[in-house]
């Protein structure tokens, strides 16, 4: 009791003893958080909510799907197995009975899943992609620039400075702001030597090693920056991993207008892919293609089905196993 006088209102746990008018003292009350502190409090919880029921009904959808595949590529055993008039192989054979009823009423081609309804891209090129490129904390100058270019690269990127901002927060104040792909940039000792590019709002998230980082100054012989939407040439990707990389990397950029001059390379190089930008224009039958840079190799090496604040507890969809008795001879980006 302070003032003289008890307090007429019951205790209310968690809420501090205020006075209800501060020229009167005689009255007490216990604080209630303003109107507007308790609606923020109520839409931060209810985007909680809804981002977790979005990655339930997320991971849901993946698991299905993977389901769906792995019976059809059972499937698609048996069927080779019967039409080349050999035995079964051993892990069909208890369900092989089934299996063959079901592939009396399938259609050749349709039950492929791979224009899933989970694919994470089926909304792409509907709206331009809105990239975020960062760098991790206390860049080098070089690093710094080196972002400022690949913002060149990618049309309608933009650069934000990292400063102390955990990834969490970071990764959520992207997903706020509606940004569809998060690019963070890596170096050691002023080089720049790694990327990891997330897409929001559920993932994938792909690691690469970045070599042979080339500024556009160093290229020469340049004129301006071109800033139109560029052709992209996808080449030497066409095995299954190599496919899901290249998905990952063409839909950082929007769809181009087909007068475009521009041109961006994906070349696929024993499992390294070379990153080109060219501009070209034509003289009279011949094309003259000129380096407008940056320049850079990438290798990947990880990909999660998670968002980058995840780590180690998102699900591993692929890793690049180095030490092993085969590695030097395994293609792994390329079907050849």
């Amino acid at each position: 009791m302070l003032g003289g006088s008890p307090c007429p209102f019951p205790a209310t746990p968690g809420l501090p003893l205020v006075p209800r008018c501060p020229a009167n003292r005689r009255w007490w009350c216990w604080e209630v958080p303003a109107c507007g502190e308790r609606r923020g409090k109520r839409e931060a919880a209810t985007m909680l909510r809804r981002q977790a029921r979005e990655r339930r009904e997320y991971l849901q959808r993946r698991a299905q799907e993977d389901r769906l595949r792995r019976q059809q590529d059972k499937k698609e055993k048996l069927r080779q197995a019967l039409d080349e008039n050999r035995l079964l192989p051993t892990e069909l054979r208890r369900e092989a009975l089934a299996l063959q009823k079901e592939l009396e009423f399938d259609t050749p081609g349709v039950g492929d899943t791979s224009g899933s309804q989970d694919d994470e891209y089926r909304w792409a090129g509907l709206e331009p992609p809105k990239v975020m490129v960062t760098t991790s904390r206390d860049p080098s100058s070089r690093l710094r620039v080196f972002a400022k270019e690949v913002c060149l690269l990618i049309p309608g990127a933009r650069r934000m400075n990292r400063g102390r901002v955990e990834l969490g927060a970071l990764v959520g104040a992207c997903r706020a702001a509606g940004v569809t792909d998060l690019l963070v940039l890596h170096e050691t000792r002023g080089r720049p030597d790694g990327l990891s590019l997330c897409h929001l709002p559920h993932g994938p998230t792909a690691h690469f090693t970045l070599s042979g980082a080339v500024l556009r100054q160093e290229v020469g012989g340049l004129g301006g920056a071109p800033l139109a939407a560029p052709h992209l040439l996808l080449l030497r990707l066409d095995s299954p991993l190599g496919r899901r990389v290249g998905t990952i990397l063409k839909h950082l950029f929007p769809v181009p207008r087909p007068d475009s001059r521009r041109v961006v390379t994906f070349a696929n190089e024993d499992d390294v892919i070379l990153v080109r930008n060219h501009v070209y224009r034509r003289q009279g039958r011949t094309v003259e293609l000129e380096e407008v840079g940056p320049r850079f190799q990438l290798r990947p090496y990880l990909i999660r089905l998670g968002t980058l604040e995840q780590g180690d507890a998102a699900d591993v969809e692929w890793r690049w196993h180095p030490y092993t008795a085969t590695a030097p001879k395994r293609r792994l980006l390329s079907a050849q």
